[in-house]
């Protein structure tokens, strides 16, 4: 005929390529063979190296079809194809029998543009129509160690799995998957579909053997099952159901309409700790629910319902937090929720949070916080509590404003001992070879294993990130912050303004002397200026001031200024010299080259107890014991010795009692205003005094 032709035998060979074959058309049916080796195959597939080689025969027959049989080889993957292709009265229907056997995929991660590892083993075999339009094909595979790059895709697909399916099409646009099985030692998926247009349905069912796998705090089984179903106007009708670890459950039900909404309903519960793995070192404890309803376009808009928590728990281990009885109803309405949220520390004292957050752009919010009688404590530090009330109002992805007053109760500053001994601090602790679990535990702690920082010691070490927030909150204690410790016994109030962002915070104010003394080696001196403030770690930097006149008639000022946690003390003095002197004349009334062996001593005693060595002593355990705000063992100018207990009995009164060898006497204290005090007393020999005072500070 005009179509046919003959290629006869031919060979080329070179270097890169052999290659030889023939062929004939005869009343176009073609029959012949041809091979081709390449000794690189680069050229032709970027990202694939090494030889390859491809093999092929075809053949017509009387009937008018063509048998074929075609193999290949290139990066150790096997490709073979045998079947025969039906005549032109039948459309050309392929019937064919495909495999591959692919002994790694790593070669082909150029090729994917991802990391790929793992070997396939795939048979495929039944008819195709040449334009896809038909098909029925049934396919056989196993796979190894399969690794597309993404971590949690790998712990599922990992060992050896098994998938066989039927693919089936009989009308344009529509694929049927019958008798679909995969089997990996993680999970397992099964799904059916069975009828044509509209009374087409599919069932499925799948199950994850151990949810461990992706979060160490829960283990079983996870499982879902469901129908869809086609109804007469093309919609889908949908009911699925999910159960797991920790009585987690879900039930979807509601329709898939052809316009490509959603009307379906959403109900049931799961387990916070499912998220522990995302938040570490956090950890949350307890169940949230759902009852939600997707009405509309597959986007968060079209969602309405309520999230809700009972009886949560937060830990943040980073900074010994552990927030409890977590109650939360979350209402959802298209673009926005509402919050409401209580909570309680562990500690003491309650936490609630209401307001709406908007659900697009930045997250807008206008949140009202309030804090009732929280028990703020560092156990080697302080120890307070805090009432106040606080707005959160902007987007809660960065730049909101955080703004209000939190007001302090009774607060105690215990300035530490250093516990340094003749050995010096204790050497870091190293980890080495620490498994998985400790590993988890330091990482939850911000520890470090072989001197290498993880958890959030880690993320913290390059400093804040991100937008941040800004800050105009009031911190107000107008009495009763107690500085204690290394012979101080002070204490102050006053008001701070906090400023900046959470990126930087800027404190403004400080918190002023209100009374206190400092006692060195049973020699007491009246604190007559100071304060405390904070920086901007929020760690209380303190400066108190003592000033008296020795013996010889040196003045001397004891400055003890520094952080909380580690102040220093230093000695000025008119006229000016060392520090040693000006102790020893302080304590003794002496020139340091005049004391005593008893009195150097001494001398040190005094210097170890400014340095730290030594902590409140018996009287300090005493009063905290008895409830007392001041307790104090004086001695008069004639050596008389006397007992001072104070206590505020209210807001602004303080009150305090001394009793000694001659006489008692009752002090009382009215802060009328934050500038104006009056002042009575009343002592057993009938004395008595009352007095105004006003103060200022420019």
């Amino acid at each position: 005929g005009p179509q046919d032709f003959a290629l006869p035998r031919f060979s080329l060979v070179n270097p890169q390529i052999r290659a030889e074959g023939e062929a004939t058309v005869t009343d176009g049916l073609p029959t012949g063979d041809f091979d081709i080796e390449l000794s690189e195959i680069a050229p032709f597939a970027p990202g694939l190296s090494g030889p390859a080689s491809v093999s092929a025969n075809a053949s017509g027959d009387a009937q008018g079809g063509i048998d074929f049989e075609v193999t290949g080889n290139a990066q150790g993957t096997d490709i073979a194809a045998t079947g025969r292709v039906a005549p032109e009265a039948q459309g050309r229907e392929i019937t064919a029998r495909v495999s591959a056997d692919i002994a790694s995929l790593a070669p082909f991660s150029q090729l994917a543009g991802r990391p790929l590892g793992g070997s396939v083993d795939l048979d495929a075999a039944g008819t195709v129509m040449p334009d896809l339009s038909a098909f029925d094909v049934t396919i056989d595979g196993q796979a190894a160690n399969l690794d597309i790059g993404v971590e949690a895709a790998q712990r599922l697909l990992d060992g050896t799995g098994s998938i066989d399916a039927r693919l089936s099409r009989d009308a344009p646009g529509e694929i049927a998957v019958q008798d679909l099985d995969i089997r990996f030692p993680a999970f397992s998926v099964q799904a059916d579909a069975t009828g044509s247009g509209d009374s087409q349905s599919a069932t499925f069912e799948a199950r994850l053997n151990d949810i461990g796998l992706f979060t160490p705090d829960f283990t079983g089984p996870v499982t879902a099952s469901g129908r869809a179903t086609r109804a007469a106007s093309g919609d889908l009708d949908l009911d699925v159901t999910a159960t797991g670890p920790g009585g987690t459950s879900a039930d979807v039900s509601g329709r898939y309409l052809q316009n490509g909404t959603l009307d379906l309903g959403v109900t049931g519960q799961a387990q916070l700790g499912l998220v522990n793995d995302l938040i570490a070192p956090r950890r949350l404890d307890g169940t949230a629910r759902f009852d939600l309803q997707v009405d509309g376009p597959p986007a968060l808009s079209s969602v309405t319902g309520t999230i809700s928590t009972a009886d949560a728990q937060l830990a943040v281990p980073t900074v010994g937090l552990t927030v409890q009885d977590i109650d939360t109803t979350v209402r959802l309405s298209g673009d926005r929720a509402d919050l409401s949220l209580t909570a309680a520390l562990e500690k003491g004292g309650r936490i609630s949070a209401s307001g709406p957050v908007a659900l697009t752009g930045g997250f807008e919010a206008d949140l009202a916080i309030a804090l009732d009688d929280l028990e703020l404590r560092d156990p080697e530090l302080y120890e307070t509590t805090a009432d106040g009330r606080l707005t959160v109002t902007g987007p809660l992805a960065g730049g909101a404003l955080i703004a209000g007053l939190v007001e302090l109760g009774p607060t105690e500053i215990q300035v530490p001992s250093s516990g340094i001994g003749a050995l010096g601090d204790l050497p870091e602790v190293r980890h080495v070879g620490a498994p998985q679990d400790v590993q988890r535990t330091l990482a939850r702690a911000g520890l470090t294993i072989a001197g290498v920082e993880i958890g959030d010691a880690a993320a913290g070490a390059e400093g804040p990130a991100g937008p941040g927030y800004g800050l105009d909150v009031t911190i107000r204690a107008p009495s009763r912050i107690f500085i204690r410790g290394r012979g101080l016994d002070a204490e102050l109030g006053g008001e701070l303004e906090i400023g900046g962002t959470t990126n930087q915070v800027i404190p403004v104010g400080e918190f002023e002397l209100i009374r206190g003394r400092l006692d060195i080696l049973q020699q007491r001196f009246e604190l007559d200026e100071g304060g405390a403030y904070l920086q901007g770690d929020f760690r209380p930097f303190i400066r108190l001031v003592a000033t008296t006149e020795t013996a010889t008639g040196t003045r001397v000022r004891i400055i003890v200024e520094g952080p909380a946690n580690e102040p220093e003390v230093r000695f000025e003095s008119t006229p000016d010299m060392p520090q040693d002197e000006v102790l020893a004349q302080l304590i003794f009334g002496r020139d340091l080259s005049s004391i005593s062996p008893l009195q150097a001593v001494q001398l040190a005693a005094a210097v170890g107890t400014l340095a730290g060595r030594g902590g409140g002593g018996l009287i300090d355990d005493f009063r905290a014991d008895t409830g007392l705000d001041d307790l104090d063992i004086t001695t008069d100018d004639e050596g008389n010795a006397a007992v001072r207990a104070g206590k505020y009995i209210s807001e602004n009164v303080y009150t305090d009692i001394t009793v000694g060898t001659d006489q008692t006497s009752i002090n009382l204290n009215l802060d009328v205003t934050d500038d104006i005090t009056a002042q009575g007393r009343v002592s057993s020999d009938g004395e008595t005094s009352l007095g105004v005072f006003f103060e200022r500070d420019y």
